[in-house]
């Protein structure tokens, strides 16, 4: 897929999503407003049934419980006279009868009116004159306009509470598809960078095997030659060079082969008594032949009292000799790299300083990760496959120390890698 592609699927799904979110919000407000209207219908239907009974209270020899003064009624205190008390349990038990156990306020106003005439309401006497849940008490006086209505404060939350296993669900899907939407597009990134890495070090591979091996085949076939074979100068001349050649394809396999082993995690660590100052002489002297060949100079400045530590042997040497060679070839000519040593903490401080291109802010970010390398133009101006810092902090972790990195483009890096003592007794 390539990246127009790409950024056309992505622009869809992320429009498709927003569109569901949409959809649902519009659904939960259409559910809402149903879910209000059937709650309004219900109130109603009881305010009908409350003045149902009223009317047949009043029809019978009950007049004296219906009314707190049942002597002398006239149209004027018909309402004034109401026992408030028994309306208030005929409306609570019609709610019950309803299964809606929720706070109520309710009052009596005659229709025109800015207050109420009786009730129980406390702070919302306005909600209640302006409320729509009210019934006629016509009823109980013909050619009345006095009315019976209702106020639920807590009428949202309740219809809300109803709601409630639905709006979860809902947005609970919605969240797992726009998060795995965007794993996804994560997962993609990383997948195609990783892609892109592969190849490169599959470029790099080939480009570093080719030449050694393209090399081999010429010095080979220059001592088949007659005229070399009876020089016994040319003829050594070219057994060096393959064999020199033929190194360099062993150190290029056995690299490879490391990181394979570090990825199926089949590495072992033997940490044994090493004495790190001797050990970077001896590193010191090999890589010397290289940097010499280029006119430049490698400078020891041991400063640890305590050199000696518990760590493999082999892996150490592996991981000073990949910063040395990484100093090496990141110099542009005539290489000045600097080892210094330094003991801190409960461990021994090791840096390799060189004063090569450095490294931009943007790499250093990514400069341990495998297969990643650091290009200075041309993908094989500088030979190598992306592996050496990735195991160097793979080793260093193993042995719970740490390296870290500290460049400015242009004048250099420094790269310290501590070690800890790991309970060596002097």
């Amino acid at each position: 897929m390539n990246k127009r592609s790409g950024i056309l699927l992505i622009f869809l799904t992320t429009f498709a999503i927003i569109g569901i979110a949409i959809t649902q919000i519009y659904w939960i407000k259409n559910a809402y407003e149903l879910k209000n209207d059937q709650f309004e219908k219900r109130i109603v239907m009881g305010l009908k049934t409350v003045s149902n009974t009223l009317f047949e209270m009043q029809n019978q020899s009950s007049c004296q419980i219906f009314y707190q003064d049942s002597t002398n009624l006239t149209t004027k205190n018909l309402f004034d006279n109401l026992n408030y008390s028994i309306l208030d349990s005929l409306i609570s038990a019609e709610l019950v009868c309803m299964k809606m156990g929720i706070d109520f306020e309710y009052g009596v106003y005659l229709n025109g009116t800015s207050h109420l005439i009786g009730g129980n309401y406390k702070l919302f006497e306005k909600q209640i004159l302006d409320s729509q849940l009210k019934i006629s008490l016509g009823c109980l006086q013909s050619g009345s306009a006095y009315y019976l209505a209702l106020f639920f404060p807590n009428r949202d939350l309740l219809i809300l509470r109803n709601m409630i296993g639905g709006f979860i669900l809902s947005g609970f899907f919605v969240l797992i598809v726009g998060l795995s939407f965007i794993y996804t597009v994560i997962i993609t990134y990383r997948q195609k960078k990783i892609s892109l890495m592969k190849n490169d070090f599959v470029n790099n591979m080939t480009h570093e095997f080719k030449t050694p091996i393209s090399t081999v085949s010429l010095a080979s076939e220059m001592l088949l030659r007659p005229d070399v074979q009876n020089d016994s100068e040319r003829t050594k001349k070219y057994a060096k060079v393959i064999y020199a050649e033929n190194i360099r394809l062993k150190n290029q396999v056995e690299q490879i082969l490391q990181i394979a082993v570090l990825d199926r995690h089949e590495y072992s660590i033997r940490k044994i008594e090493i004495d790190v100052h001797l050990l970077l002489d001896e590193i010191i002297s090999n890589s010397e032949l290289f940097v010499n060949e280029r006119n430049g100079n490698i400078h020891r400045i041991f400063s640890a009292e305590r050199s000696k530590i518990r760590a493999d042997k082999m892996h150490f040497i592996n991981i000073i000799s990949n910063l040395i060679d990484n100093a090496n070839k990141y110099s542009p000519k005539n290489p000045e790299i600097t080892i210094r040593t330094k003991n801190i903490k409960k461990g021994i401080l090791i840096s390799v300083e060189d004063k090569g291109i450095g490294i931009k802010a943007a790499d250093q970010a990514y400069i341990f990760k495998q297969f990643h390398r650091v290009h200075t133009g041309n993908i094989h101006d500088v030979k190598g496959f992306g592996l050496g810092l990735f195991y160097a902090e793979k080793m260093v972790k193993e042995h719970n120390g740490f390296i870290r990195l500290n460049s400015t483009f242009g004048s250099g890096s420094v790269f310290e890698v501590y070690l800890p003592f790991n309970d060596l007794r002097n």
